[in-house]
């Protein structure tokens, strides 16, 4: 069973309209999906980074290395925080310090910090630390893969597949998160003042558009208005949990 969140509804509403995430729509799952072989999804990196801060451009040349890899799906969440230093980020948006404070209270950490990396959504670690990272990757717990594609062609709906997931606590909460993959500029202010950066897959808005009370599960969207190159699909437990299940789809 699929259904929307009713304590978010009222607030998704407003948040998919602006933003250009589209709101699930209920489907039923499909027969054969329990019956198929669970293909692993890529582990999933996430980014909390900023312009505004000296230490994080080295962090963001190593994400944008392992952006490389097939194996893995990484996403560069810009935030806000450090615009008081001098320089606003371009690519901050609300969404991505909420996410980073989620995982805090999740993992009962007192503070949050960039550049940090949260990999498979249950570990954390200095972004720029690529033994460590290597180490939590080598560890990371595996995920089922959700496949995403159009409803028809030449439709603009799309339709979110989730495989059976067994020994996960449900219900499971579905996030969509659209990025760009490339991004950067001259930054004339804060920290970073006089440098150029680069940054790979950035977030430009992320949002829960269903909870997944049972699997095999299908869910329906809309094709986000917004523009992006892509659509980051990230299954976890409810609360900011651990990351059950990862997908993938290219607009571009």
């Amino acid at each position: 069973m699929v259904r929307l969140a009713a304590t978010l509804v009222c607030t998704l509403a407003a948040a998919l309209m602006s933003s250009g995430l589209a709101r699930a729509q209920i489907a039923p799952a499909v027969a054969e999906a329990s019956e198929r072989v669970e293909a692993r999804g890529p582990i999933l990196l996430e980014l909390f980074t900023s312009q505004g801060c000296s230490a994080c451009p080295p962090a963001d040349r190593l994400l944008a290395s392992l952006a490389a890899r097939d194996d893995l799906l990484v996403l560069s969440f810009h935030v806000a925080y450090w615009d008081h230093m001098g320089w606003s980020d371009p690519y901050a948006i609300p969404a991505s310090a909420r996410r980073q404070r989620g995982y805090a209270r999740a993992m009962r950490s007192r503070s949050i910090y960039t550049p940090q990396l949260v990999v498979q959504g249950s570990s954390a670690v200095v972004g720029s630390d690529g033994p460590r990272i290597e180490r939590l990757l080598a560890d990371a717990a595996p995920t089922v893969a959700l496949a995403i594609s159009r409803e028809m062609a030449g439709t603009e709906r799309f339709v979110i597949s989730v495989p059976k997931v067994a020994d996960v606590a449900i219900p499971l909460e579905l996030w969509v998160v659209l990025y760009t993959r490339h991004g950067g500029g001259f930054v004339a202010g804060g920290e970073n003042a006089g440098r150029t950066l680069e940054h790979a897959n950035i977030v430009r808005q992320a949002g829960i558009v269903a909870v997944v009370e049972e699997t095999p599960a299908v869910v329906t969207i809309d094709r986000p208005s917004l523009e992006a190159d892509g659509v980051a699909l990230i299954l976890q437990g409810r609360n900011l949990g651990p990351v059950v299940g990862t997908g993938n789809l290219a607009l571009k």
